[in-house]
C-alpha cells in the first residue's frame, strides 16, 4: 500500500512538470531564479526564424547586463498550457515575460491581472479574451507589425525578378500570417499590373507551425505542377517546403528573418524587425522604465519591415528597384488591404492574378 502511495505521488508529479513544460535556461544563470522569461507558443529556440530572432536578443542583452533568463516551451498549444508556462516563470521569479505569438494573446490577457507585479510583452498580438473584449493592463506592452507590407514587397519581388507562377502556404490561419499573405498577393498583383503580365497563384493555410509530411507533399505537388516560388510562411513548416523545393528545381521566400543560410533554394525573406523590438523593451526594462500599457506598430514607415536584399538569389531584381518600392510604402503612397479589410484573398487579386485550385 505504501508502495503504491509513493507510485502515485511521483506519477501525479511527474504530470505536473510535463504540463508545465520544457524550461530551458540562459548560460549566465547560476540559480533556480529568472528573471526574464520567453514563453513561446509553439517550437523551441532554434527554429531559424521566429523564436530563435527573440531568443538571441534576450540571451545578448541578458548577459551583457548580468541578469538571469529562461525559455519555456509548453507541451501543447493551449490556453492553459501558456498560462503553466507563465505560473511556472513567475514561480522562478520572472519580473518580465515575453509572449511569443498570436496565439497566447487571451493567455496574456489572464496572467496580467493574475500577476500585476509582473510586465508581460506579446510579440504579434493584443491582450482579448475568448470573446474578442481587449484589454491591456499597465503591466502589458504589445508589438505587432505591417506583415502586408513585408508580404507586398516579397510578392513585388517575385514578379519584377520573372516568376509568373507563385505560390503562398502559411501556417496557422492567424491575423499576422494573413496580412503575409494578403500582402504577398497585392504586392505580385502591382508588378503584373506594371508589366501586364498574367500570374497564377496557389494559396493556402497549412493548419501548423511543424514540419510534417504533408506540407512537404503539398509543396512538392505544387512544384511538380508547375509552381515557381512559394512563399513559406509559417515557423519550422517551411523547413518542409525548403526540401521540396530542393527536391523539385523549385525556389522558396522565407519569413520573419533572413532565411537565405537555410538553403540554396531561398532567394529573399520578408523580414521584420522582431530582434529590434525585443531589444527595444528589454532597454526600457533595464532603465526601469516598463512602457506597460502601450502598443508598438512596427512598419516600413519607421524600418520595422523589409525584404531582405542584400543575401538574395534575383536574377534581375535589384537594390535600386528595391529602394523604389520600399520608399513608395515608407511615404504612404500605397495603400494595402489587411485581414481585417477584406473577407478572403479572391477580393484582392485584381485583373492579373489567378487563384489556381
Amino acid at each position: 500500500m505504501k508502495r503504491f502511495a509513493i507510485f502515485f505521488v511521483l506519477a501525479a508529479l511527474l504530470l505536473c512538470f510535463g504540463g508545465c513544460g520544457r524550461e530551458e535556461s540562459g548560460e549566465n544563470n547560476k540559480t533556480s531564479e529568472s528573471e526574464v522569461a520567453m514563453v513561446t507558443q509553439t517550437g523551441g529556440t532554434d527554429d531559424e526564424g521566429f523564436n530563435q530572432s527573440m531568443w538571441e536578443e534576450v540571451e545578448d542583452y541578458c548577459g551583457e547586463n548580468n541578469m538571469t533568463y529562461a525559455h519555456y516551451a509548453p507541451e501543447e498549444q493551449t490556453e492553459e498550457a501558456y498560462l503553466a508556462a507563465v505560473e511556472k516563470a513567475v514561480s522562478k521569479e520572472a519580473k518580465l515575460i515575453i509572449m511569443c505569438g498570436s496565439g497566447l494573446e487571451t493567455a496574456v490577457y489572464t496572467a496580467q491581472s493574475t500577476y500585476p507585479d509582473v510586465n508581460f510583452l506579446i510579440v504579434d498580438g493584443v491582450p482579448h479574451d475568448a470573446q474578442n473584449n481587449y484589454a491591456m493592463g499597465g503591466n502589458t506592452a504589445s508589438v505587432i507589425f505591417a506583415e502586408e507590407e513585408a508580404g507586398y514587397l516579397a510578392g513585388y519581388a517575385a514578379v519584377k525578378d520573372g516568376y509568373t507562377s507563385l505560390g503562398f502556404m502559411g501556417g496557422m490561419e492567424t491575423p499576422a500570417i494573413k496580412r503575409y499573405g494578403y500582402g504577398f498577393v497585392q504586392g505580385a498583383a502591382a508588378a503584373a499590373a506594371e508589366a501586364e503580365t498574367k500570374i497564377d497563384m496557389r494559396y493556402m493555410y497549412a493548419g501548423t507551425y511543424e514540419e510534417s509530411d504533408e506540407v512537404r507533399s503539398t509543396a512538392a505537388s505544387w512544384y511538380k505542377d508547375g509552381t515557381q516560388v512559394i512563399f513559406a510562411c509559417g515557423g519550422a513548416m517551411g523547413e518542409s517546403v525548403i526540401k521540396a523545393a530542393e527536391n523539385n528545381d523549385g525556389k522558396v521566400i522565407g519569413v520573419d528573418v533572413d532565411q537565405s543560410g537555410l538553403s540554396e533554394t531561398v532567394i529573399t525573406s520578408a523580414e521584420k524587425g522582431l530582434g529590434k523590438a525585443v531589444e527595444n523593451v528589454l532597454k526600457s526594462y533595464g532603465r526601469g522604465s516598463f512602457p506597460g500599457g502601450s502598443a508598438f506598430n512596427y512598419t516600413a514607415r519607421n524600418d520595422g519591415v523589409s525584404l531582405e536584399i542584400e543575401n538574395a538569389r534575383f536574377s534581375s531584381f535589384s537594390q535600386e528597384d528595391y529602394n523604389k518600392v520600399f520608399n513608395s510604402l515608407k511615404e504612404g503612397s500605397i495603400e494595402l488591404k489587411k485581414d481585417t479589410d477584406v473577407d478572403s484573398v479572391s477580393q484582392i487579386t485584381g485583373d492579373w492574378i489567378t487563384i489556381k485550385q
